[in-house]
């Protein structure tokens, strides 16, 4: 399975960069990945079906991590084509509409609020209940509960995990849009730009929220991603995705975090002599 859902996901990554999202393209490039990844998601739902998970591990994996990563693109690529379909034609328009879809989206997250918060913990003593099928317990947690007959691939929290990862890829899209009138005013001071790896500034991101950097804690991680980007003009691209990926590392999990502190100590050191 392992395999498989890796196999895949380096196949919709190569096919998303030949997709053109940017100004008008945005809405077509929408429906073209909205129907991709419905074939794709077709293909993981007949391979999972057909392969039995070896063990409970397997299965909590699928349903908490390898699953949403995918429903999640796809609930993302058609809200965006709804939001873009509808978008009003002038800027000072379309920045009040914007902020009405990101003020829907806060209130939806935070209806399942202590949910989203076991899942960006890492916790894990409630996989066996979300992410394992047959559960016909209601929880009091969450409104998500599993009335239709699909329960052969779905927990009913899986897609709470990929609601989320879908409202964090459209609250940074649309952040993003609403400064974009912006984006031509003349900066101050040299433009500074990222040159090492994306996943390398994942790491400080995540660590600058973990340790409560901005805004006393309060900010969100997409609005430090955005501040990050625009300082740095690169486009980091599905930052969730990187910051799972950097949890299943074998190693260690902070590569980049591991090495500036080994670098800062060496010049430390060589100051000091």
């Amino acid at each position: 399975m392992d395999n498989f859902f890796d196999s895949m996901l380096q196949e919709i990554d190569r096919y998303t960069g030949t997709v053109n999202l940017e100004g008008e393209n945005i809405i077509p490039g929408c429906r073209e990945m909205t129907k991709f990844l419905k074939e794709k998601m077709a293909e993981l739902k007949d391979f999972a079906l057909s392969h039995k998970f070896k063990d409970d591990a397997e299965e909590i994996r699928f349903f908490k991590y390898q699953k949403p990563l995918i429903l999640g693109r796809l609930l993302y690529f058609y809200k965006l084509y709804q939001i873009e379909s509808n978008r009003p034609p002038s800027h000072e328009l379309a920045a009040g509409y914007y902020q009405g879809e990101i003020e829907k989206m806060k209130a939806a997250f935070q209806n399942s609020l202590s949910f989203f918060q076991y899942y960006r913990s890492g916790a894990t003593y409630r996989d066996n209940f979300y992410f394992k099928r047959g559960q016909t317990e209601i929880s009091p947690e969450t409104d998500t509960f599993i009335f239709e007959p699909e329960a052969e691939l779905s927990t009913g929290y899986d897609r709470l995990v990929a609601r989320l990862i879908a409202v964090e890829l459209l609250l940074a899209f649309l952040t993003k849009r609403m400064r974009e009138p912006a984006d031509g005013e003349p900066l101050s001071g040299k433009k500074l730009y990222w040159t090492d790896k994306k996943a390398a500034a994942v790491e400080l991101i995540y660590g600058i929220h973990a340790a409560g950097s901005v805004d006393n804690g309060k900010a969100d991680i997409i609005d430090i991603v955005t501040a990050f980007e625009r300082t740095f003009h690169i486009d980091l691209g599905d930052v969730y995705h990187t910051f799972i990926a950097m949890r299943n590392r074998k190693n260690s999990r902070m590569v980049y975090l591991d090495q500036m502190i080994e670098q800062l100590l060496k010049r430390m050191d060589e100051t000091d002599s």
